[in-house]
């Protein structure tokens, strides 16, 4: 005898589907959220920028104080008479291996074929020829001076080799970058980096305590310095 099984037939069930105005809810609450999001997102990849910057100025600043050790305690001013700015020749001379850490992982990149225009900015003064000295009775101070940072040039929209500290009508040289939570990242003589408001840069400091109209670099009676120029 044939024995028929029946099964239970399963119905079909069509997928469930939003409507217009639940997906249009959907949206919403995604764009507030992004809203919402993207300005911690916005201020962390700040931050991020803002520690590698200065970890970066703090690699320079190692090839930099290992210079100055070579040159009898000097500093390669921004650009010499042979047009060799001091980055070149910390690269030049083997100093620094890698040019990208030269530049302020803040702002865009640029060509290389700029020639070491585009980096960090080292003090500028009107004399060129003079140079910073850890020996000189005008770095007294050496926690609070700063040699080199993140620069802008205002006529040229760009990153600075060179920068004024204390001339703010000058538009061609650079000026401290407020790039940071408008703060600027300063490279210190004493070895260290950090963050620095606009007020809080201050101005070069002189043996007796009074401060420069001027930043100035600090030579010996003789005006000489220890730069190679290869």
């Amino acid at each position: 005898m044939t024995v028929i099984r029946k099964y239970p037939v399963k119905a079909s069930r069509r997928p469930a589907r939003f409507t217009l105005i639940e997906l249009l809810a959907v949206v919403a609450i995604i764009a507030i959220l992004s809203a919402l999001l993207l300005p911690v997102l916005g201020k962390a990849r700040g931050r991020v920028k803002t520690i590698s910057c200065l970890n970066q100025q703090k690699q320079t600043g190692l090839s930099v104080q290992s210079y100055m050790s070579d040159f009898s305690s000097y500093f390669h001013s921004p650009i010499n008479g042979n047009q060799i700015k001091w980055t070149n020749n910390l690269i030049n001379n083997d100093y620094i291996k890698n040019p990208d850490i030269l530049c302020c992982p803040a702002v865009g990149k640029y060509s290389a074929s700029l020639n070491g225009w585009l980096t960090y900015g080292a003090i500028y003064t009107t004399n060129a020829n003079s140079c910073i000295s850890m020996k000189s009775p005008i770095f007294w101070e050496t926690t609070r001076i700063y040699i080199f940072g993140c620069s802008w040039s205002i006529s040229s929209q760009s990153p600075s080799f060179r920068m004024y500290p204390q001339n703010e009508t000058s538009e061609s040289y650079g000026r401290p970058h407020l790039i940071h939570e408008n703060k600027a990242n300063m490279y210190f003589l004493d070895g260290h980096a950090e963050s620095r408001t606009r007020s809080s840069l201050g101005s070069v400091l002189t043996s007796d305590g009074n401060t420069t109209a001027y930043i100035k670099y600090a030579a010996e009676a003789s005006g000489q310095c220890y730069i190679s120029t290869q």
